[in-house]
């Protein structure tokens, strides 16, 4: 995955370089230092990322820097790449009107100005955006209230109130941030909810990062419990360890520490919480995902027990679990999910991530059954977010006939 990595970043590095260098750079100087000039950030960012990614180096003291070399690589590259794709264009349309089109060479080189004005004024933007959500979108943490009614709800819950987080990434904070773990607790306690269900993703890589934080994480309190699962960045797959019993002694320590806090980790489990004559199941499986994502989820244990027609909360990190084995295979109501961040980057209802999930933020619904997707609190490897804001979702459960929903 890391080998991916590096490729994408060298050609997000190169392409826009050489297509500007051709284009217009030796056009204006003949000097060849200054023609060299141009490439001289993109090569000092190359060898940056090279000994990043050849180190291995993810530990929880470097991920500080990990997440500005990201802001100073997004900022070089997205513009000089949103610029080249206008100037391509502009160069391509010009190219179709003159097959057509008799027009003058005024006017070519009016379109073309127009081009390159389009693409420096979204280059401005981008940069602009970039660092936005990187200096004030990261810590821009909202609240989501949501209602979701359901005809088999018991009587005794009408009401029930839940806390939904997901995909802290505490890593990340570790870069000076780290009173924003204590702003995030206060802010979901402050909802007094009856319960308080995570989603997943705890730690960006290892166990190690949740050093300092215990007192923290240990203040989050409901009336009944803390619940939670264990996401994709929870195994300890995205750092090298000498063998697999190094990995799973990791993964053996975040869960001691998890548990440490008070909360409760479902490993494929379900809880009952009662009130009077009334129950509902809170269960949580391990991370069920499609490749290269870890799939350890196993529903027909999670449910051993359960009995059928219970009102079941699942906590499910990986949304994509839900049409592949929780709707075909469960009569489970309400499925919770993280990992998808909104992509980080959310306008128009449009994200980055909406091609590859068909649930990827917010509520949906098959028939009275309901997938909600947060859209996280943290943020992994470049701490932005813009749009898709760090959220907590507050669930208020009612018995009724349910709506259609298809996110948000």
């Amino acid at each position: 995955m890391l080998l991916r990595i590096l490729i994408l970043i060298m050609l997000l590095l190169v392409l826009p370089d050489t297509y500007i260098y051709i284009m217009y750079i030796r056009r204006w100087t003949k000097r060849l230092s200054l023609r060299l000039l141009c490439f001289l950030p993109s090569l000092l960012l190359a060898v940056a990322a090279v000994v990043i990614m050849s180190s291995n180096d993810m530990k929880p003291e470097h991920q500080s820097w990990v997440g500005m070399y990201m802001l100073v690589f997004l900022i070089v590259c997205i513009p000089k790449t949103l610029f080249m794709v206008c100037d391509i264009i502009g160069h391509f349309v010009i190219w179709i009107v003159f097959q057509v089109l008799q027009v003058s060479r005024r006017f070519k080189c009016i379109f073309k100005r127009g081009f390159r004005i389009l693409g420096m004024t979204l280059s401005i933007m981008a940069a602009s955006i970039l660092c936005l959500g990187y200096f004030v979108g990261r810590h821009y943490y909202v609240v989501h209230q949501q209602s979701f009614y359901f005809p088999d709800l018991p009587q005794e819950f009408e009401g029930y109130c839940i806390a939904q987080f997901s995909d802290m990434h505490i890593g990340t904070f570790r870069d000076g941030n780290e009173a924003d773990v204590r702003k995030i607790v206060d802010l979901i306690n402050r909802q007094q909810c009856d319960a308080i269900l995570f989603v997943g993703d705890l730690v960006n890589h290892q166990s190690a990062e949740l050093d300092g934080f215990k007192r923290d994480l240990s203040r989050l309190k409901a009336p009944d419990g803390v619940f939670a699962v264990m996401g994709n960045h929870d195994y300890s797959m995205y750092i090298k360890y000498p063998n697999e019993k190094d990995r799973e002694a990791d993964v053996n320590e975040l869960q001691r520490r998890i548990k440490s806090y008070g909360w409760t980790l479902l490993l494929n489990e379900h809880r009952t919480i009662h009130r009077r004559k009334d129950s509902i199941v809170i269960a949580g499986i391990e991370n069920d995902g499609r490749p290269p994502f870890p799939s350890y989820g196993d529903l027909k244990k999670t449910m051993k027990g359960v009995k059928d027609g219970s009102f079941t909360v699942l906590l499910s990190h990986d949304p994509t679990a839900w049409q592949r084995k929780i709707l075909p295979q469960t009569d489970i109501q309400l499925t919770l999910s993280g990992h998808t961040h909104a992509g980080q980057f959310k306008v128009f209802g449009w994200s980055p991530v909406a091609p590859i999930y068909t649930e990827w933020s917010g509520a949906y619904s098959n028939g009275r059954r309901i997938l909600n997707v947060s859209d996280g609190i943290g943020a992994v490897m470049f701490p932005f977010r813009f749009g898709a804001w760090p959220e907590v979702n507050v669930i208020t459960l009612h018995r009724g006939i349910p709506q259609k929903i298809k996110g948000y």
